[in-house]
């Protein structure tokens, strides 16, 4: 049986919502992967999904690795607030316009691009990039991302992909207490040709080993 992805979260100060207590965590329950398809009795179910509105991505110049990962960058810099453009991304990172099999180490990446900025059109501001290797394992920064118009990037089976929307199950007890069980992942791939830039990672289908990394991106203006 394929393993599914599972991902929980307690929502607290930002939804008005009771913790649920330690004692309460089976973990034959609450396995990330594989563990049981279906809640305790009394659990309702409630389809939910969430999506980014108004809000325009732009695919990479060029269809490679690091162009892909510097549109991505640019794009989720845009969409918090600052306008950085891709050659220039480029230009000072691997040092001219070269197309690349692989974008480099994302964590070195990430840390290389996080300073203040003072750009031609006057921009001035600081960022900061979190890179997280592995499978996200916490479905908050994610919901709460896209709910803010935010897009987050992942890497799925190597490829540089925008998190564009989610849909999930939400199971709710008696008590109040939500867990949640992610259905589907839809991405943008930004180096992907016209028409195949739309990916969906369903839960029932993809193998979420193959969900390898995760970056944010904050922006602080000056």
């Amino acid at each position: 049986m394929r393993a599914f992805l599972v991902i929980f979260v307690l929502w607290e100060a930002a939804f008005c919502l009771p913790k649920l207590p330690k004692s309460a965590l089976d973990a034959s329950f609450f396995g990330l992967f594989g563990g049981k398809t279906q809640p305790p009795p009394g659990w309702a179910l409630h389809k939910q999904s969430v999506d980014l509105d108004k809000i325009t991505l732009k695919p990479a110049q060029q269809p490679c690795a690091n162009w892909a990962w510097v549109a991505a960058i640019a794009d989720m810099a845009e969409a918090r607030g600052a306008r950085i453009e891709q050659q220039y991304l480029v230009d000072r990172l691997y040092g001219g316009s070269v197309c690349l099999n692989s974008a480099g180490d994302l964590g070195a990446l990430a840390q290389k691009i996080s300073h203040d900025y003072v750009l031609q059109d006057g921009q001035k501001f600081g960022l900061t990039a979190h890179y997280m290797a592995g499978t996200p394992t916490q479905p908050d920064p994610l919901i709460l991302s896209i709910r803010q118009g935010k897009p987050l990037m992942l890497l799925w089976g190597g490829r540089i992909c925008l998190l564009t929307g989610m849909s999930y199950d939400e199971y709710q007890a008696p008590t109040g207490n939500k867990m949640f069980i992610v259905t589907e992942l839809k991405l943008f791939d930004p180096a992907a040709e016209v028409g195949k830039r739309t990916l969906v990672f369903a839960r029932d289908r993809d193998n979420p080993d193959d969900l390898s990394g995760m970056t944010d991106l904050s922006i602080y203006p000056k």
